[in-house]
């Protein structure tokens, strides 16, 4: 399921988690849910299939004839928990996860926000591979955010964009470096550069007939500061521990529906879009090649480690290599 990309674009992407080391953290999955699921040591946290969008500054695009070396952007991403894995990375719960009883499921969903900048470009055309890292400072509640939410109502909806970002929040935090790649499908016998255009929607049902895309695969690792978490949920004080979250991004959509709306930290902003929802289409009638953003479907897998380098005045830190965000940072190669 997962993609590969190139032996420079991931030897970049290990850097970022060398110094962390697998650890495990006890978490109560669904404090004071009605038939609360047993408290488990979990070693990593797998995310569902999910979206993330890359959006231009004022005045420029995503789009591959218009993106250039040194442009910055801010990319939104988000999914929702598919297991709790032990340190061996083999599933164990919650039994209630993403259930479809009201009276006892619950689901754990992310948003995030970060800036990144594009340092290589070798896909003027469409087709090649692109470069970028991600900007770390301060926290910012619409550039530089990532937030894990809890909640009884399982409502996070991929197609829609939204659910993700409501009940308990029980874990936030701030970027702080990160990096990764994109690479964009050639065309098979045609001139340098062509790339391969596709369906954006491949997933069952097509749910946006007239929007297409650049094809391709790529990875992004981050690492994020964590400011502040719930005990309720994190029985185990996660004090100097990070999480390492590693995504694969690809193009087309064909294990999740694109999404409709994406939230920014202060409200929703247009994908794939769906005016129903209120939200515009901003990436145009081809993802990555004639719109002003870039959206890409992106899966993350998370493990915990050892911060042994933590950064003063923080709690904790936490790793997050997000496939998704490196997808969207292909966008910046389109």
């Amino acid at each position: 399921m997962k993609k590969l990309m190139s032996i420079a674009a991931l030897a970049a992407l290990g850097a970022v988690s060398q110094a962390q080391a697998s650890v495990t953290v006890n978490i109560n999955t669904d404090f004071g849910g009605a038939n609360a699921d047993p408290t488990l040591t979990v070693g990593a946290l797998d995310w569902t299939v999910g979206n993330a969008l890359s959006v231009a500054n004022p005045g420029e695009a995503l789009a591959a004839p218009s993106t250039f070396v040194g442009q910055t952007f801010t990319t939104y991403a988000m999914a929702s928990l598919a297991v709790f894995n032990n340190q061996l990375g083999k599933p164990i719960g919650g039994l209630n996860l993403n259930g479809i009883n009201p009276a006892t499921a619950y689901e754990w969903t992310f948003v995030a926000g970060f800036r990144e900048r594009l340092t290589a470009n070798a896909a003027p055309a469409g087709a090649g591979t692109a470069a970028f890292d991600l900007l770390g400072g301060a926290a910012d509640a619409t550039t530089n955010f990532f937030e894990i939410y809890f909640d009884t109502a399982v409502d996070a909806n991929n197609l829609t964009g939204k659910g993700f970002q409501n009940g308990t929040k029980i874990l936030s935090g701030h970027f702080i470096s990160g990096d990764g790649g994109f690479i964009t499908t050639q065309a098979p016998l045609m001139p340098p550069g062509t790339p391969v255009i596709g369906d954006l929607d491949g997933y069952i049902n097509n749910d946006y007939a007239g929007l297409q895309t650049l094809t391709g695969n790529g990875s992004t690792k981050g690492i994020v500061v964590v400011d502040s978490y719930d005990a309720n949920y994190f029985a185990s004080n996660p004090k100097n521990l990070t999480l390492n979250f590693s995504s694969q991004q690809k193009l087309a959509f064909d294990q999740t529906d694109p999404a409709a709306c994406f939230w920014t930290g202060s409200g929703y902003l247009g994908g794939a879009g769906n005016l129903a929802e209120g939200c515009a289409n901003t990436i145009g009638t081809i993802n990555g090649l004639n719109g002003t953003n870039f959206q890409l479907q992106a899966d993350a897998n998370s493990s915990f480690g050892i911060n042994v380098v933590p950064e003063p005045g923080s709690l904790a830190l936490l790793g997050l290599g997000f496939a998704a965000f490196g997808a969207l940072r292909r966008k910046s190669i389109a």
